[in-house]
């Protein structure tokens, strides 16, 4: 009887070893804007392979879009993109976008609304502690808007150029093609 306890006792500790014990996926909540601001709540999560990252949107229009390391704020070829997911400041229901973890890989993500990701509006997945932390992705991604200007056109900004130059080619661009960023202070 004592040997088939500690035979039984044994075979569970090895197969648990050898297999892993089933773990359960988690879901990992992540608030896109609304009264935060341009941000994704929290900025960054650690998950396990399997698990979940659930995006919820608020108010105004995002996007959960993935990039790299390297280009913060240029969508990954081949990456997910959940799409702009307009939402009124009154609205009761929050749209929502799922992505599942299927390695241990860093992932990166930011927000396409213009403006939005030099803004700081980025996220990542298990960002390393070290070499290319969450930290140096969103100092890359604040550089990406220092030089350019985009409105449904593109300018580059020159040196000599006051804030006052660009708001009226800001507006110049906004008459000739229609569109006007929505850029929140």
């Amino acid at each position: 009887m004592l040997f088939t306890s500690i035979l039984t006792a044994s075979l569970a500790i090895l197969s648990s070893a050898v297999f892993g014990e089933a773990r359960k996926s988690k879901t990992h909540d992540v608030i896109v804007g609304g009264a935060a601001g341009l941000v994704y709540t929290p900025n960054q999560v650690h998950a396990q392979v399997g698990d979940h990252v659930k995006f919820h949107f608020q108010f105004k229009n995002h996007t959960v879009t993935q990039s790299s390391f390297d280009y913060p704020c240029d969508p990954l070829k081949g990456g997910f993109d959940s799409g702009f997911m307009p939402v009124a400041m009154d609205s009761k229901k929050s749209p929502t976008f799922t992505i599942k973890v299927k390695n241990e890989d860093p992932i990166w993500v930011h927000c396409e609304q213009v403006d939005h990701c030099p803004s700081g509006m980025v996220f990542a997945v298990n960002a390393p502690k070290k070499g290319n932390t969450f930290k140096k992705f969103l100092k890359k991604a604040k550089e990406t808007g220092k030089n350019e200007y985009h409105d449904g056109g593109s300018y580059k900004r020159g040196e000599d150029d006051s804030e006052e130059d660009i708001e009226e080619k800001r507006s110049l661009l906004s008459r000739i093609t229609g569109k006007r960023d929505f850029v929140e202070a």
